[in-house]
């Protein structure tokens, strides 16, 4: 049963929080939120709300509830120009940590003759 609190007055700005928990026993994300933005975002993914707060103009401001199919993925949003920044740059990375000597077969019997003793 869902708990529907009617003219509430928004969190300040300072004050409010999102959170989002799982819990491994029942292998569910949890959601509270006084985070008026947070709280239209995810709405849709709640469908049976603990608790929702609404302000005196009717507009969603609060939410608590179990969020459905269990999956959450938080991503940041970066431009084609940063994603492509971002590629080269792993890809030079890449480079550089797998760069590893490579031994020609008479480098090799040179290395052999002095880390071999007599």
């Amino acid at each position: 049963m869902t708990e529907i609190k009617q003219d509430m007055k928004t969190a300040p700005f300072e004050e409010r929080e999102t959170i989002i928990s799982y819990d491994r026993q029942t292998e569910t994300w949890h959601i509270y939120t006084d985070e008026p933005k947070h709280a239209r975002k995810y709405e849709k993914y709640v469908a049976h709300p603990q608790r929702k707060g609404y302000n005196s103009a009717g507009q969603l401001i609060m939410l608590e509830g179990d969020i459905d199919n269990g999956v959450v993925s938080i991503r940041k949003s970066i431009s084609e120009k940063q994603r492509k920044k971002l590629s080269e740059f792993q890809k030079d990375r890449h480079r550089s940590i797998n760069k590893t000597p490579v031994f020609t077969n008479r480098a090799s019997q040179d290395l052999t003759g002095i880390t071999q003793p007599n």
